[in-house]
């Protein structure tokens, strides 16, 4: 996932690794962590698979290397930033995808949304089962921390319905928060 956030990011601006390193820690850093020991490895690899150009500039008494995107890294992370969110990529997957959502067209952004809040209400109805079938075990108490996993679940994948449904329906985002 970190290849696609520096595309995306990269998409915006032509930046230094070290800019691309902040980038990361003032945005998407709410929900991903990226260390300079994995960036410049992947910079390198994007830079070798032709998703992005080096250009060294002098700043100073260094060079310093920035990189740009080219037409099939830009192809690389419409591809990715538009396709289906699925449960089981995680959370920081869908953030990150969420994240780069104003390159899309709205109509791209709303089916994403509202795909991801329909395999979030599946996954609840299967959560839900699963809860019931704990219902019936006569020593539920020797299950508390078990169980308190699953009740996790259930509350955060209603509450990603319920975020789902507000950002889709263009509400405020501070509302969201104020709601909550």
């Amino acid at each position: 996932m970190l290849d696609k956030i520096i595309l995306g990011l990269i998409l915006e601006q032509s930046s230094t690794g070290y800019e691309v390193k902040k980038r990361i820690e003032t945005g998407v850093g709410v929900f991903y962590k990226a260390s300079y020991g994995t960036l410049y490895p992947t910079l390198k690899k994007l830079s070798q698979n032709g998703f992005l150009t080096t250009e060294e500039k002098p700043e100073g008494n260094r060079q310093k290397i920035y990189y740009s995107i080219t037409e099939s890294g830009e192809d690389a992370f419409h591809t990715w930033v538009s396709s289906p969110m699925s449960i089981g990529e995680g959370v920081n997957s869908h953030l990150a995808k969420v994240y780069f959502f104003d390159k899309l067209p709205k109509e791209t952004r709303d089916v994403q949304l509202l795909e991801y809040e329909e395999n979030n209400a599946q996954y609840l109805r299967q959560l839900k089962k699963l809860e019931k079938q704990f219902d019936v075990f006569p020593n539920k108490e020797d299950f508390y921390y078990k169980l308190s996993t699953l009740y996790y679940g259930i509350y955060i994948t209603q509450k990603a319905i319920e975020w789902c449904k507000h950002i889709r329906e263009g509400k405020s985002l501070k509302l969201l928060i104020k709601e909550g």
